[in-house]
């Protein structure tokens, strides 16, 4: 199965922000298991969906020649308030803390009807990409190929 959790976002003008909508939907092949009678998407998932969506905003940041590869390094203060059950619309707020070229900080917050349900301070990093291997990560995560 394919994780792709970048499905509708909005960038703020200062390119520092973004808002994300994920529906979560109960076909999921996760929710078969995780966790029978009583599905819950795990939070390790509700992390990669926030780290995906920073990885929208680095992008706006990256020189267009260099080949380079969006990479989580460290995920601090990770909590979770609330379970995320199938069917609901998740929203995925990031904001941009710091930046320091390769590396950016994020503040992330997944909510539900407004409620905040997780949270988590992310630092992802541009790695450099093996040459060639030419990935579109924009295109990747909106057109799947």
């Amino acid at each position: 199965m394919r994780y792709v959790f970048v499905q509708n976002f909005q960038i703020n003008e200062d390119q520092k922000s973004l808002v994300g909508s994920l529906q979560v939907l109960k076909e999921w092949e996760v929710f078969r298991d995780h966790f029978p009678g009583f599905p819950i998407l795990p939070g390790a998932l509700i992390l990669e969906a926030m780290a995906q969506h920073t990885v929208v905003l680095m992008l706006q940041k990256k020189p267009a020649l260099e080949e380079v590869v969006p990479t989580l390094v460290q995920i601090e203060r990770a909590k979770f308030v609330e379970p995320v059950i199938p069917d609901c619309l998740l929203t995925i707020q990031v904001l941009e803390e710091a930046v320091m070229y390769p590396n950016f900080k994020y503040s992330c917050e997944a909510l539900l009807g407004g409620r905040p349900v997780a949270s988590a301070r992310l630092t992802m990093s541009f790695r450099k990409m093996p040459a060639g291997a030419g990935l579109d990560f924009l295109k990747f995560f909106l057109g799947g190929n």
